[in-house]
């Protein structure tokens, strides 16, 4: 998990949808799968996050556990600042109500 961009810190950002998979399905039905949504919001995710702190933001899709899908984001402290400032002034807002849950950042030498 080395990163691309020289001296930048892995994020882990967990996105999912902001009320349960009961209240999906209520106000969703069964017109669209949770998954062609959970694409679409993290497409919609990057270009926010291309928009309004750095479009040279490298992101990959890291994992899942359950409805969580976890990106990993290589980004410099700048950047992170930027980032944490749009989550707390709740400006990361999706189309379909995907929210991001929880954030983690490892620093390089966490893993060397």
């Amino acid at each position: 998990m080395k990163a691309n961009r020289k001296n930048t810190n892995n994020v882990l950002i967990d996105l999912a949808y902001k009320g349960s998979i009961n209240e999906f399905e209520e106000f969703y039905g069964f017109s669209v799968t949770y998954q062609e949504l959970e694409q679409q919001s993290y497409i919609e995710f990057k270009e926010i996050m291309f928009e309004t702190v750095n479009s040279k933001i490298k992101f990959r899709k890291y994992g899942r556990i359950g409805k969580v899908l976890t990106v990993r984001a290589e980004m410099y402290d700048e950047e992170i600042e930027l980032f944490e400032n749009l989550i707390q002034n709740n400006k990361i807002k999706t189309i379909y109500d995907w929210i991001v849950k929880d954030v983690t950042i490892i620093k390089e030498e966490e893993y060397e």
